[in-house]
């Protein structure tokens, strides 16, 4: 089954024909249109999309890994395109998109009228949505890697983008998400118009690459299909590397034995970039009454822990755990009181927070694994058994 289909793509390809196979002259005969590396680049795109989305969408803050490797294919795949779009199969290239302003207008017309022309490669609105495509697809790529790099300190820009930039291009990213949702939603109901109403293959031609009463002066070769195969292939692998490269971290590491073993005793030591100096300093003065509890310490542990903590605070670090909670006051001088802590836990069930391997609104660590170094990557929440939403 494989040798004969190996041998059938070979076949169109070269433009190898049977001596013995009459055509049916009643029948439109079928024209290589798509070359193979082009096929692949449009069902892998369709792939990556989907599982971006849905992990975009649907799945908690902990299946960021998969949405960001979802990202770099995405990435690597719009850069073949690109390449592709210079370089391809006649139809592939972008010098062949019917764009004029008059061919659009005359194609809708055409669309009313049922009675559309057919195009051997894309048609003008086709065309247009296949740039648009690909402009908001670039556009959520490079705004997913500043985002990346500015709030999760991971990927290419990892400290060379401010949290304040990456929550801007946050707010960029999540518009360009439903302009893509829109878009595609346009293209799916224009193929099923073409395909249910018009009886276009279209869905056909992009698995085969074939078309009926198509004209290609330039067919696709052989040539084409090595060439862009190898190109599909290295961007891939150059795109894993780059995903599954650690990233070095520009999150600075603070340590001090003192406030970690006088301050671990009843509740995980929290990283400094939690408070400011000016709340530090109140707790740290009175540990007399800190929440309920005598923790008070002698003169000099005190001061060690309290010059600690107003070196390191929230103004230090560049993280989103210390724009949105460490910045922000309470009366209370309760993280678990900050509007943005609210907002990240309100969908778990209190009861969660009272199961033995929790124990408490406070005790980070007890879901994010990272809580320690003060990253609170979304990557590293791994609730525990029991913890519900």
């Amino acid at each position: 089954m494989l040798k004969a289909v190996i041998f059938h793509e070979t076949e169109l390809l070269c433009g190898v024909k049977h001596l013995d196979h009459t055509p049916d002259i009643t029948t439109k005969q079928s024209t290589l249109i798509w070359d193979l590396p082009l096929r692949l680049f449009h069902w892998a795109m369709v792939s990556v999309v989907f599982v971006a989305a849905v992990t975009g969408y649907f799945f908690e803050e902990w299946w960021l890994d998969i949405h960001a490797y979802a990202g770099y294919a995405l990435g690597c795949l719009l850069i073949f395109r690109i390449i592709w779009g210079f370089i391809g199969s006649y139809y592939s290239r972008f010098q062949t998109f019917p764009l004029a302003k008059q061919g659009v207008i005359a194609h809708i017309k055409s669309l009313l009228s049922f009675k559309p022309k057919e195009y051997s490669g894309h048609n003008p609105i086709g065309a247009w949505m296949i740039v648009i495509l690909l402009a908001t697809l670039s556009l959520l790529v490079i705004t997913g890697l500043v985002l990346y790099g500015g709030q999760e300190k991971h990927g290419p820009f990892a400290g060379l983008i401010s949290f304040n930039i990456a929550e801007f291009s946050e707010e960029i990213h999540e518009s360009l998400a439903g302009i893509l949702m829109t878009a595609i939603a346009v293209h799916v109901a224009g193929v099923l118009f073409e395909t249910v109403i018009l009886k276009h293959a279209l869905i056909q031609a992009m698995i085969n690459g074939k078309k009926q009463g198509a004209d290609n002066p330039k067919a696709p070769t052989i040539w084409h299909t090595i060439a862009g195969v190898t190109l599909f292939a290295g961007i891939l692998l150059g795109g894993l590397y780059l995903a599954t490269t650690p990233s070095q971290s520009t999150i600075p590491s603070v340590q001090n034995e003192t406030y970690k073993r006088e301050c671990s005793d009843c509740h995980p030591a929290y990283h400094p970039s939690l408070r400011l100096a000016s709340d530090w300093t109140y707790i740290m003065k009175h540990l007399d009454d800190h929440y309920g509890e005598d923790a008070t310490l002698n003169a000099e542990k005190n001061a060690e822990i309290t010059v600690f903590l107003q070196n390191n605070d929230a103004l230090s670090f560049d993280t989103e755990v210390a724009h949105k909670i460490g910045r922000i006051s309470t009366p209370s001088m309760r993280m678990s009181d900050t509007r943005y802590w609210k907002k990240r836990h309100h969908e778990i069930d209190p009861a969660s927070f009272k199961i033995a391997a929790v124990g408490s609104k406070v005790n980070c660590n007890a879901c994010h694994q990272d809580a320690d170094s003060g990253h609170f990557d979304d990557a590293k929440i791994k609730p525990p058994v029991g913890v519900k939403s």
